[in-house]
């Protein structure tokens, strides 16, 4: 299946007004649909099977019921709101992706397929970064709404598991998250960045026990100093990131957190803290 050429429909890319893709080919076996999590730096499709949504709109009869299952996408389609000057720069951009693959690994980050076209929608030729990327289905890992060290044991509750099984995705889902937390700290010491751990939805955790990174085109820069970097949307992302990784190892591994890391040390101090909450409302206000 050539997923980069055998697939079709239209794209929003800027604001509401729609353009045909110029890149995308004609498919009857391939449908786009806009992703409600659709980010800051990319705009994301499901790739979804026409057959898929056929079932979804009309249904299927299954014991004399009419059924309406949601079409599950094959893929998901980012494209880059960035606009490169020049390969290099893409090539720059791509290697942030080829970062976190090396130093994570693809057990723990949504592989894709980066690919560059030029985009001619709006009358001039621009070159466009775009990803054909693992689709993850899971629970979203909010670090903001942990309840509990028992999160974990309440998230794989289910009627459909066995006790064993339980605890088995349990054990499995904290040493996942803690080969992530050690991975990235291992990125952290070795390049000084850390993937962007931020948004609400980069964590996403799976019903087999497995932790997956989703948000794989941004990393930030850590510089150990009083100064606080805000990105290029406005956020202080290297802050609440760092905090995120935090939260990870103090709330569902249940770890003393060590303070005299310079990492925890310097960017989870209370006066700083206070800092980077009024950053983070200002940027919400200017949303």
């Amino acid at each position: 299946m050539n997923q980069k050429k055998d697939i079709r429909d239209q794209a929003y890319l800027s604001g509401d007004e729609v353009h045909t893709l110029n890149f995308v080919k004609d498919s009857d076996r391939y449908i786009f649909r806009k992703f409600y999590r659709s980010g800051l730096r990319s705009h994301i499709f499901e790739v979804l099977l026409a057959e898929d949504v056929l079932k979804e709109t009309k249904g299927v009869i299954t014991d004399g019921i009419r059924l309406f299952p949601r079409a599950r996408p094959q893929k998901m389609f980012r494209i880059l709101r960035n606009r490169f000057e020049s390969i290099s720069a893409v090539f720059g951009e791509i290697e942030k992706y080829n970062l976190m693959l090396t130093f994570l690994g693809s057990a723990l980050i949504a592989e894709s397929e980066e690919f560059i076209v030029d985009y001619t929608g709006t009358g001039t030729s621009q070159i466009v970064l775009c990803g054909l990327q693992e689709y993850i289905n899971g629970e979203i890992l909010d670090p903001w709404r942990l309840f509990g060290k028992d999160y974990l044991n309440d998230l794989f509750k289910s009627p459909h598991n066995t006790e064993f099984r339980h605890q088995t995705l349990v054990r499995k889902a904290r040493k996942n998250i803690a080969k992530f937390v050690k991975r990235t700290r291992n990125m952290i010491t070795d390049t000084g960045y850390i993937p962007d751990l931020a948004g609400i939805g980069n964590l996403i955790i799976t019903r087999e026990g497995d932790l997956k990174l989703v948000d794989i085109n941004n990393i930030v820069e850590i510089k150990l100093d009083d100064s606080i970097h805000i990105d290029d949307k406005g956020y202080p992302s290297c802050d609440i990131s760092v905090e995120v990784l935090s939260i990870l190892e103090r709330d569902i591994l249940q770890k003393e957190l060590p303070m005299d890391d310079p990492l925890y040390q310097i960017f989870l101090s209370p006066e700083r803290k206070k800092k980077v909450k009024a950053l983070e409302k200002e940027f919400y206000n200017h949303l």
